[in-house]
């Protein structure tokens, strides 16, 4: 099947399918985005197919899958009795976000698909999860987008996210207390109306910017929900545990300090105000200082030169999109501001990054 996902247009098979009675009482779609980590997917269904109502639908992508671990089981099959169920398996990795848009296109192919749910592979879903957020969305038109409480999938009392905080330095990071504002939900568990997600597309051309690949692409979608004037909404119930970075690894990851610093250049030439990055600059430039210097310290210089030349590479681009919007950065400018935070960065960051790096050390 080919299909355009972002940018450019990708080929992607269609592998297995398992038809089910769909519930009318819940309507959604499931996007679920393997990237060679089978069992933890299938973990996942499991979790998925004891959820009261059941998703109507799950649609899972296999990004660039190895040999060994089958996604589908038999016996996953026997507990999907209200659930239709289908494998599509890319030869390339798309990275989430072109992965999430591919996904998205297919499950509202069924007109009946009012809300779409993603989910990160490497989380376990709880019983809440399909009816608070339903109803969530439900009372608030307005929300677009609703996410709720994600804990640590080896230690449930360990908060993992309650969403995304933007810091005073522009800086986004994991919120991990209720007194941050909430700027939107995380991409690892958030349910999408289907209005919402084809305003994104008729306004933006994408549901997730592709360019991202993974990182910051979710917390690039709750800022044009902001400047769209919708108001993105948390509940606080634990819906979903979470393993984190279960394709990526744990602690210092190269991959994802090029993305995560990489990315969040991209968004801020895209949707931020002339008058906020001002206004925070020097907030800003201190973050950018603070990061160079962990990515030296860890000896990864090369990251560093990657992150600036690659972003500089891209930044025509965002700024042809940004003039293309100049009215709505504009005027919504002032929603981010309500929705930021006082701090300077996410508590206990200095902690952590010392604790990576002395670990490094020690290796």
């Amino acid at each position: 099947m080919s299909r355009a996902s972002g940018l450019t247009p990708v080929t992607v098979e269609e592998r297995f399918v398992w038809s089910a009675p769909c519930p009318d009482e819940s309507a959604v779609g499931v996007v679920l985005i393997n990237y060679r980590t089978p069992l933890a997917t299938r973990r996942c269904l499991e979790s998925l197919a004891a959820l009261d109502p059941a998703p109507s639908r799950i649609l899972v992508l296999d990004n660039a899958p190895e040999d060994g671990g089958a996604i589908i089981a038999p016996e996953i099959l026997e507990r999907f009795q209200r659930t239709s169920l289908r494998l599509f398996v890319s030869s390339v990795n798309l990275g989430f976000a072109a992965g999430c848009n591919f996904a998205i296109d297919v499950l509202l192919e069924d007109e009946r698909c009012r809300a779409i749910l993603l989910l990160n592979n490497d989380a376990v879903a709880l019983p809440p999860l399909m009816r608070e957020l339903l109803d969530a969305l439900a009372a608030s038109p307005e929300a677009g987008m609703v996410g709720g409480r994600l804990h640590d999938l080896m230690d449930p009392q360990a908060v993992d996210t309650l969403g995304i905080a933007l810091h005073a330095s522009l800086m986004p990071a994991n919120r991990l207390d209720l007194r941050e504002p909430f700027l939107g939900p995380t991409g690892g568990c958030c349910l999408l109306d289907r209005g919402f997600i084809r305003d994104m597309q008729s306004s933006f051309g994408y549901v997730m910017d592709p360019r991202f690949f993974c990182y910051c692409e979710d917390t690039d979608l709750a800022v044009r929900a902001l400047l769209k004037g919708y108001r993105p909404v948390h509940i606080d119930v634990t819906v979903a545990l979470h393993q984190g970075q279960g394709s990526t690894g744990k602690g210092y990851n190269p991959f994802i300090a090029y993305h995560g610093l990489r990315n969040v250049i991209w968004m801020h030439a895209k949707w931020f105000s002339s008058r906020l990055l001002l206004r925070q600059a020097l907030w800003l430039l201190l973050a950018h200082t603070l990061a160079v210097a962990r990515h030296l310290l860890a000896g990864h210089p090369e990251i560093v030169y990657r992150v600036y030349r690659d972003a500089w590479r891209g930044l025509p681009a965002c700024i042809a999109e940004r003039r293309a919007h100049r009215a709505l950065v504009r005027q919504g400018a002032h929603r981010l501001s309500d929705r930021m935070s006082r701090h300077f960065y996410q508590p206990g960051y200095f902690k952590l990054a010392l604790r990576q790096l002395a670990a490094l050390y020690r290796r």
